[in-house]
């Protein structure tokens, strides 16, 4: 497995992308990005900070996924399929490692408090709603 260490401790910052600061699709931006896929993971329509927890950000970002990835399902997840989960009736983004370790931002997130951290099966597998694979990525 491909050591994440760097990806680990990133505090949370809505609308942002790197090593310094991102929020959880930036996160998987900075992922992605890092391993050859520069796609934004997302539909070119501004999203403010305000607004993202609305359903119809999420239809959209759902769409997205559909035209650019493959769905997968929980038992087919292999390392770098983009994860979808929801908690307490948020939705949240992460990378899978493989092993059931999941890559995302802590939850609940706290803006500028909440750091980038590894989820281990038990813990996010109960909240998993849909996978996405990015063909020939990996």
């Amino acid at each position: 497995m491909e050591n994440v260490n760097k990806y680990i401790g990133i505090p949370h910052y809505f609308g942002e992308s790197s090593f310094k600061k991102c929020d959880c699709i930036g996160l998987c931006r900075l992922f992605y990005r890092n391993h050859g896929w520069s796609h934004p993971i997302e539909d070119g329509k501004p999203v403010d900070k305000d607004h993202f927890s609305e359903p119809s950000v999420w239809r959209r970002l759902y769409k997205y996924c559909l035209l650019n990835m493959t769905q997968v399902f929980y038992d087919e997840l292999s390392f770098g399929d983009f994860v979808i989960f929801k908690i307490d009736g948020d939705l949240h983004t992460g990378i899978y490692l493989g092993y059931g370790d999941l890559l995302s931002m802590q939850v609940p997130t706290v803006y500028g408090a909440s750091t980038s951290t590894i989820y281990h099966r038990a813990w996010w597998t109960p909240f998993f709603k849909y996978a996405f694979r990015k063909e020939g990525l990996f």
